[in-house]
């Protein structure tokens, strides 16, 4: 089975004032997964696939679905990509 892909995007900034806390940043990794199960695994098989960027998830975001089908017009492999929300905590620079 082919390694899933991983690629990372900052999604968005919680809050826009300025403190001397750190302050959250929501992550978008994008991540594809497949399985010869089902789509649930699929998605499975993504998150795995992502847990060395990921470390707690928080949302997921099914960006596209598509199945391989084998000569009998059978699903042989489903496939998955995915978008992966994170939290990523960011020190304030310091003065």
């Amino acid at each position: 089975m082919p390694r899933p892909s991983v690629r990372s995007a900052p999604a968005f900034r919680s809050g826009s004032r300025r403190s001397s806390k750190a302050a959250p940043l929501v992550r978008l990794v994008e991540a594809q997964g497949s399985s010869k199960r089902g789509w649930d695994a699929a998605v499975s098989d993504a998150l795995r696939g992502a847990k060395d960027e990921v470390d707690s998830p928080i949302a997921v975001e099914i960006a596209r679905q598509w199945a391989d089908l084998d000569g009998r017009g059978k699903i042989a492999t489903y496939r998955v990509s995915v978008k992966i929300a994170h939290r990523q905590v960011i020190a304030p620079p310091r003065v």
